[in-house]
């Protein structure tokens, strides 16, 4: 099917947009969003709304996919208040952990962006769990939320996308193992490192390989992968143990970047000229803190074979929970 063309300039004149906050990138130039259509997941929390409050700023028309509608609307009421449009964001339900929630959700943002489609779609959601958790779908719930919905949302709404698909990932993906016979954990093995590092491995993979046949197929449309780096946010609270949480918290601070900081890598992959297919995070040591740059991705994470299989793997799961 053939996609619409990218458009480089704005659908109607607007208000220059605003200057951004320190990134790690001044010396290169401001975006000007203004006109673009953007649909993100990931936006009530985090790095995320950090990431949807700068492309507000810079013009951008957000479409937010919500989980918690509350939350949606208090970051809605903010871009609003903060840009003086009202067309800054609009809200669609969307909850990942539920396949027939994720296909509803694209089927009304697809009718909400018809006929202009859509700039940019921006996976920024996801999850940690403190123990093996399945979805509605009955997925061990990182690899669900992180890895196979986003997929899913990818396959339905790209028909739309004009310019790019940005996804967050993690390096957390270089200890990740996919294990074809016990993707899910159901005979055992399951911990939070290897559940997380499992999710995001695959998430990797089948970035790779649609980035690669984005490429190859000519259609003017890239795919681009981000590592944040270490950021404080939300994720860290998986002990289960308000006090606990706390004490990560505190002890973290010091260290991990600020979500300003950490929306950085996402921002840059959202809005600069890049190779198809790159790995964007941070530039210090162990990719935890620094500027954005290009990164270097695990040798699994490389590999284009294990990529189609994980590929056609993940494909047949999320058709197989609609049978």
């Amino acid at each position: 099917m053939d996609r619409p063309r990218a458009r480089h300039g704005p659908r109607t004149p607007a208000a220059a947009p605003a200057a951004a906050p320190p990134l790690g990138w001044e010396h290169l130039p401001a975006p000007d969003l203004r006109g673009r259509r953007i649909v993100m997941t990931g936006a009530s929390d985090g790095l995320g709304r950090e990431a949807a409050l700068q492309l507000a700023r810079w013009g951008a028309e957000l479409v937010l996919a919500v989980r918690t509608r509350t939350k949606g609307e208090t970051v809605r009421a903010r871009l609003v208040a903060e840009t003086g449009r009202e067309d800054a964001a609009q809200l669609v339900d969307l909850d990942l952990d539920d396949l027939s929630s994720v296909r509803a959700g694209a089927e009304e943002i697809l009718r909400r962006c018809a006929p202009t489609g859509i700039d940019l779609l921006l996976h920024g959601a996801g999850l940690v769990t403190r123990r093996r958790e399945e979805t509605a779908d009955g997925f061990e719930r990182m690899l669900g939320v992180n890895a196979l919905a986003p997929l899913l949302l990818t396959d339905l709404l790209l028909p739309a996308v004009r310019e790019r698909v940005v996804v967050v990932t993690s390096h957390a993906h270089t200890f990740g193992r996919f294990v074809r016979d016990d993707p899910h954990f159901r005979r055992g093995g399951w911990s939070l490192r290897a559940g997380y590092g499992r999710s995001k491995l695959v998430t990797m993979l089948w970035g790779r390989e649609l980035a690669a046949q984005l490429h190859e197929s000519g259609t003017g449309v890239d795919l681009q992968l981000v590592h944040p780096g270490w950021v404080l946010t939300n994720l860290q609270n998986a002990t289960g143990s308000a006090r606990l949480d706390a004490m990560v918290t505190a002890a973290s601070r010091p260290l991990a970047m600020p979500t300003v900081q950490g929306a950085a890598p996402v921002l840059l992959a959202a809005t600069q000229p890049l190779p198809p297919g790159s790995y964007i995070g941070p530039d210090g040591r162990g990719a935890l803190r620094g500027r954005p740059t290009l990164l270097r991705r695990s040798e699994a994470a490389l590999d284009r074979d294990l990529a189609r299989e994980v590929t056609d793997w993940a494909r047949e799961e999320v058709t197989r929970a609609r049978d």
